[in-house]
C-alpha cells in the first residue's frame, strides 16, 4: 500500500497516476496534512510514502521524523519543489530512500520507484551536482523558516516591528521573537546587520519564498 502526502489535491492525483503506471494494482491512499498521513499510517500497512516537504502551514519533515521515531518499516520517497541543500541533507539524515523535484520527468519518477523497490537510493541528479555549491550565507538562509524569511524581507524594506506585525497579522512581540531567532541563525547582532544581510541576499530570499 502506498501513501501520497501532499497539500495539493491535483499534485496528489497526478502522482497517483504516475505510480499506477508502474504499479497498476497497488492501493494508494492520499493525505493532505501530516495528521492525516499519520492517521492513515497507523490504520493501514503502508509500504511506501511519497512526501512533500513544504505543506500548507506545516512540514512534511514532521511526518518523516514521526516515521523514524516510531521505527516504521516503510520506504520514504520525498518529491518536492524544494531544491535547497539543507532540506536535502536533512531528508537524508532521516533515512529517506529517494528525493526528487516536482519538475522531474515521469520516467525519472518511475525509475526512482523501481530503484527504491530494489533496496537502492535515488536522488535527483540536479541536487547531487549542486550540493556544496551554496555560499555560507545562502546555507544560513536555508535554516530560516518561511515566516522568518518573510520578516527579514520586510525588515530589508525598512519596516518597523509594528509595521511588520501589521503586514503579517502577528503581534509586535511575535516579530521580536522572530528577529531574535533570525539574529541567532544568521550570526547577526542587530537590525542594521540584518538589513545589510538581506540586501546582499535579496535574490536568494525571494527564491526561497517562491519555493515554499
Amino acid at each position: 500500500m502506498v501513501l501520497v502526502l501532499d497539500d495539493h489535491p491535483i499534485a496528489r492525483q497526478g502522482l497517483e497516476s504516475i505510480i499506477k503506471i508502474h504499479k497498476p494494482d497497488v492501493q494508494i491512499l492520499q493525505a493532505g496534512t501530516v495528521k492525516e498521513g499519520i492517521d492513515l499510517t497507523e490504520k493501514s500497512q503502508i509500504d511506501m510514502a511519497f512526501v512533500d516537504i513544504h505543506l500548507n502551514n506545516e512540514s512534511g519533515f514532521d511526518f518523516l521524523e514521526w516515521v523514524q521515531e516510531k521505527e516504521i518499516d516503510m520506504k520514504t520517497f520525498v518529491i518536492t519543489s524544494s531544491s535547497n541543500e539543507n532540506d536535502f541533507l536533512r531528508a537524508k539524515c532521516l533515512g529517506i530512500d529517494a528525493y526528487l523535484l516536482k519538475d522531474a520527468f515521469i520516467d525519472d519518477i518511475v525509475y526512482g520507484l523501481k530503484v527504491v523497490e530494489r533496496g537502492g537510493k535515488f536522488y535527483s541528479a540536479d541536487l547531487i551536482e549542486n550540493v556544496g555549491n551554496a555560499s555560507e550565507e545562502e546555507k544560513k538562509i536555508d535554516m530560516l523558516t518561511r515566516r522568518e524569511v518573510e520578516v527579514i524581507t520586510l525588515l530589508r524594506k525598512g519596516y518597523s516591528n509594528a509595521k511588520i506585525g501589521e503586514v503579517l497579522y502577528v503581534s509586535e512581540g511575535t516579530v521580536k521573537k522572530h528577529l531574535s531567532n533570525i539574529f541567532g541563525k544568521l550570526d547577526l547582532y542587530n537590525r542594521a546587520e540584518a538589513m545589510l544581510f538581506a540586501e546582499r541576499n535579496s535574490e536568494k530570499l525571494q527564491l526561497t519564498l517562491k519555493a515554499v
